[in-house]
C-alpha cells in the first residue's frame, strides 16, 4: 500500500485527470454552442453585455459559433498537450481567458449561477494546467513533494 502511494504522489495522474476533466467541460459546452438550445441560453447573457459585440460581428448564431470555435480549440489543444506541451499551454491560456472573459460579464448580469461559477474553477484549473505544461516544455525540474519548484540550474 504505502509504494503504491509513493507511486501515486510522484505521478502525474493528478494532471492527467484535471487536464481529462478541463478537455470534457470544454467539449461538452464547445459542443452545444452550434444547437439551437445553447444558442437561445445565450442570447439574453451575451446581448446585455459587453460581449455583445460578437453579435453585432457575426449575428446571434455566429457568435456562438466563434465561442464554439474558440473552446474547440481549447480542448484539442488540450488533448494534443498530453504529447506536445507548447499545445498543452496554448489550451490552458485559452481556458483561463475563457475563465477571465465569463467572469468578467459579472457585473452586468443579474444573477450568480452555474454559468459563471464553474469559470473560477477552470481559471485555476488552467492556471495549473499551464504551469505544468511550462515546465515540460522548458525542461525545468518537476516540483518537490512540497509543492515548490526545484531551482533551475543556471550558468550553462
Amino acid at each position: 500500500m504505502k509504494n503504491t502511494i509513493h507511486r501515486f504522489i510522484h505521478s502525474d495522474a493528478d494532471i492527467a485527470v484535471l487536464r481529462v476533466s478541463v478537455i470534457f467541460i470544454f467539449a461538452l459546452f464547445g459542443t452545444f454552442k452550434w444547437f439551437d438550445f445553447e444558442v437561445a441560453e445565450l442570447e439574453p447573457l451575451i446581448s446585455s453585455t459587453w460581449l455583445s459585440f460578437l453579435y453585432t460581428l457575426f449575428g446571434v448564431h455566429g457568435g456562438s459559433y466563434f465561442l464554439g470555435v474558440v473552446e474547440t480549440l481549447a480542448f484539442l489543444a488540450l488533448i494534443v498537450g498530453f504529447k506536445k506541451p507548447a499545445l498543452g499551454v496554448v489550451g490552458a491560456l485559452v481556458v483561463i481567458v475563457t475563465g477571465i472573459t465569463t467572469l468578467s460579464l459579472l457585473p452586468q448580469l443579474s444573477t450568480l449561477d452555474g454559468f459563471i461559477v464553474k469559470d473560477v474553477l477552470l481559471i485555476g484549473a488552467g492556471v495549473v494546467l499551464l504551469k505544468f505544461d511550462l515546465r515540460r516544455q522548458l525542461n525545468t525540474p518537476e516540483a518537490s513533494a512540497t509543492g515548490s519548484a526545484a531551482p533551475l540550474a543556471t550558468g550553462r
